[in-house]
């Protein structure tokens, strides 16, 4: 069967993409993927290395491609893409969907003018926009688009509400590396992995709060620390890791010393090693976002960690729809702390049922936010709009 061309076009190559371009790559059915993609970093963002687009397994095809920004995470111009639109057999292009991407505008345009499908992988609306944005995001998915790929059904939602054919807009969840994630879950020692909490915490068997992502203020880190302090104040025991770095790093520091929370909190530093990182969720109870939660949501449930977030969807990513109260995590009242700090407290009495806890966060991972259930999803709306 000749398989039909489908190029996938992405400013960058992001790391935590990698099980579904793998998966998309290795696709041996009616499809042949193909992906464009610079290797620079941008935002904190570790990439894909390069080498991955020669390895004998697992490997990736993909053609590299130049980048120009002029302010971070607004795209000037990517080179290599106009010309696989008009001198290529490519019968559909993938762009992500950001506005402030200048050059996805004139690609899908191009790609119009010369019979090519297109599909926006894009967040869609959250329900923040002003008047002005909200109708250039209408203008710009759906009229340039024929299809577009959303992380959610919320966004999906809101966009079936602004008049959107519903049987254009493609649930297509979101993962990680999945497979290599849960081997090392299964693999982790738990014996020595007690053994070196006991060297980090002074009460090694208190109830464990984790944060992994980027260390911005938007993610309000911060909170997390104020919440361990209020828990310590009323005798109860309280542990936190905190797992990246960014600018926000000597506030946390800080904010340690003068609150003497020395012996409560750990800061890793970054880390990319994924077997540390599954050492690191293992000692955990709960992973603890106040800002958001994204993918860190996802990375935390493949190590059956339950997630605590904030319940208002117009100011969170759409890997919140994993969290089923009560199973996978908890939400709290947006922006009101307390109810953060209680809801800590309810997720400290329930530790006892942590195996029925790994299992429902394991369910929900094997179901839907997996690279398969990912790519597979992906094929279906190119079915679609094919």
């Amino acid at each position: 069967m000749l398989q039909k061309k489908i190029a996938v076009a992405c400013r960058i190559m992001p790391l935590y993409r990698l099980g579904v371009f793998k998966f998309l790559s290795a696709y041996n059915g009616k499809y042949e993927f193909t992906f464009f993609g610079d290797t620079l970093k941008e935002g904190g963002i570790e990439t894909i290395p390069w080498e991955y687009s020669n390895k004998p397994i697992d490997a990736i095809r993909w053609i590299k491609t130049k980048n120009f920004f002029y302010i971070p995470e607004r795209l000037l111009w990517q080179t290599g893409i106009v010309r696989r639109i008009f001198f290529s057999d490519f019968k559909c292009f993938i762009f992500e969907g950001g506005i402030a991407h200048l050059p996805t505008w004139l690609f899908a345009i191009l790609c119009k003018l010369c019979g090519r499908k297109v599909l926006f992988w894009t967040h869609g609306f959250k329900g923040t926009d002003n008047w002005v944005k909200l109708i250039i995001r209408i203008l710009y998915f759906k009229y340039l688009a024929d299809g577009l790929l959303l992380y959610g059904h919320f966004q999906r939602n809101l966009m079936i509400k602004q008049g959107f054919n519903p049987d254009k807009l493609f649930v297509i969840y979101n993962s990680l590396d999945v497979d290599n994630q849960l081997n090392i879950f299964q693999k982790i020692d738990r014996i020595n992995l007690k053994n070196r909490k006991a060297k980090l915490f002074k009460m090694p068997d208190a109830f464990t709060i984790i944060f992994i992502g980027r260390l911005v203020k938007s993610k309000k880190i911060l909170e997390v620390l104020t919440a361990c302090n209020e828990i310590k104040k009323r005798d109860k025991g309280i542990n936190c890791l905190i797992i990246g770095d960014g600018p926000e790093k000597e506030v946390l520091k800080l904010y340690i010393a003068e609150k003497k929370l020395e012996d409560n909190v750990y800061l890793t530093g970054e880390i990319y090693d994924e077997k540390e990182i599954g050492e690191y969720f293992l000692m955990s109870d709960l992973m603890v976002s106040p800002g958001n939660v994204g993918l860190n949501c996802i990375h935390s449930m493949v190590y059956g960690v339950p997630v605590l977030t904030h319940n208002n969807f117009k100011f969170q990513n759409p890997e919140v729809e994993a969290i089923i109260p009560g199973k996978t995590g908890l939400l709290y009242e947006y922006g009101n702390f307390n109810s953060m700090v209680e809801r800590i407290g309810e997720w400290e009495e329930m530790r006892e049922s942590k195996i029925n806890v790994v299992k429902n966060c394991h369910l929900i991972i094997n179901t839907l936010y997996n690279p398969v259930n990912h790519g597979n999803r992906i094929i279906d709306a190119i079915d679609q709009i094919l």
